[in-house]
């Protein structure tokens, strides 16, 4: 894992933390506004959303990646459509993929989300989202295949929980576009 993940995973693990670059979130009433929750992977990214004073999300697609530009462009379509506030993009934590750098890759992309559109864009930790969403559909009755064309959109739905109950998010440092 490279050292920027690892300071944007212990950013996200303490709720508390200001470093160079990257500004801790507090605010007070997280459900007063539609949020967008995304799950980045590899392969498939996961959209799950609230509404506005409702603190619950709900899965809502999975979209097949087609690179930064166009998962991006969907994203901000979904987030336009549900007149989302925030966009919640979930931070893999340090170590989940050995030899792979998922948490440069969702941070990455949030910093994409953060320079295509004007909604706020933060990070939460989605440490064991994606197993307890396997977990969820699995009690559901529902066969291996299935669960991979859907586990993502319920793993979203996870991540946006989260926020909604509190959990600490991040800003991500938005760089310029090369």
């Amino acid at each position: 894992m490279c050292t920027q993940c690892r300071a944007i995973a212990r950013d996200v693990a303490d709720a508390g933390a200001l470093h160079e670059g990257v500004a801790a979130v507090h605010d007070d009433d997280r459900s007063a506004t539609p949020l967008i929750a995304v799950d980045v992977g590899r392969v498939r990214i996961g959209l799950a959303g609230s509404r506005a004073g409702e603190p619950v999300a709900s899965p809502l697609e999975v979209i097949n990646r087609r690179g930064s530009r166009r998962d991006g462009d969907k994203i901000v379509a979904v987030a336009d459509r549900l007149k989302a506030g925030t966009i919640i993009v979930g931070l893999p934590p340090e170590g989940a993929e050995p030899g792979t750098c998922s948490a440069r890759l969702a941070r990455m992309f949030a910093g994409h989300l953060a320079r295509v559109q004007p909604r706020p864009v933060l990070l939460v930790d989605e440490a064991g989202t994606s197993a307890e969403a396997h977990a969820v559909l699995r009690l559901q009755g529902m066969k291996a295949a299935r669960r991979r064309r859907v586990v993502d959109k319920v793993a979203a739905a996870k991540i946006l929980d989260r926020y909604l109950d509190g959990a600490p998010a991040i800003a991500p440092p938005v760089e310029p576009a090369p």
